[in-house]
């Protein structure tokens, strides 16, 4: 937990252990197919493997009809009839191919999982051949893109700009994964006065956008946090600032009589 102090507030900044996930909170410009043994990764769907959702993906590209499916196994004779080598090789060199023709209508990045300790996932391989591997793809019907960017045609500035609001909805899911998620709560005079949760990211970024949600005396309480590990002294701070909000009614209700006199004198 991080501390700061600046009177007569206390700014408190713990993880969010009960965050939600991003995937569930808002409408995401890509769709996260994710298929694992032991997780249930990214967003929902009916697909039964890798397999069944490239199929799938492949089908809706060329023609979901009786053509399509002859497309279909025509590409599947021709590629698994060459000569090659290697385990999952003719594997690889179908998906290869569907890849190519879904990439007609969709954008798709690749999805990596690594799993050591913690989980942590990104676009790019982790080069970690034990603890990590692809789980699946995110991906954007290129007719979403061009409304997203209100665009009228594809191209490579589209496709940027898509590829990288892509790989942002990665890394928040990233974040949500390996727990960076943070809150805080701000105190008055012992008084709570304010909290907000679910920022995401490291914690300097997420400092830095708490800070924007603070009252405009308090935001550079961010840059003073501090790191409190022994709950004694945070119940002692916590303490500290309740004796000056009772010290503070005290002499209110102190106060209160003589107010009261000098009313009545007027």
């Amino acid at each position: 937990m991080l501390m700061a102090e600046q009177a007569p507030y206390m700014l408190m900044v713990r993880p969010d252990d009960i965050a939600i996930n991003p995937r569930e909170l808002d409408e995401p410009f890509g769709k996260m197919v994710c298929f694992h043994r032991r997780y249930s990764l990214g967003d929902s769907h009916n697909y039964m493997d890798k397999d069944d959702f490239l199929r799938e993906m492949y089908l809706d590209t060329v023609g979901h009809d009786e053509q399509g499916m002859k497309r279909y196994e025509r590409m599947v004779n021709i590629v698994g009839g060459r000569n090659m080598r290697g385990p999952k090789t003719e594997e690889r060199a179908i998906d290869d191919s569907m890849l190519n023709v879904i990439s007609g209508k969709y954008i798709m990045m690749p999805l990596f999982l690594m799993d050591h300790s913690s989980l942590a996932m990104r676009t790019e391989s982790f080069h970690d051949p034990w603890d990590s591997g692809q789980v699946g793809w995110i991906y954007v019907s290129k007719e979403d893109a061009l409304k997203e960017f209100g665009a009228e045609k594809m191209t490579g500035a589209v496709r940027h700009k898509a590829e990288e609001l892509l790989k942002s909805e990665v890394a928040v899911y990233d974040s949500y994964l390996r727990g960076e998620c943070y809150g805080f709560e701000l105190y008055k005079n012992g008084e709570l006065s304010d909290s907000c949760w679910g920022f995401m990211g490291n914690l300097d970024e997420a400092c830095r956008e708490m800070a924007s949600f603070l009252p405009e005396g308090c935001r550079g309480m961010v840059d003073r946090l501090e790191e409190q590990s022994h709950p004694a002294t945070i119940v002692k701070t916590l303490l500290k600032h309740a004796k000056i909000q009772v010290e503070q009614a005290a002499k209110a209700l102190d106060m209160a009589p003589r107010q009261q006199a000098l009313d009545t004198a007027r």
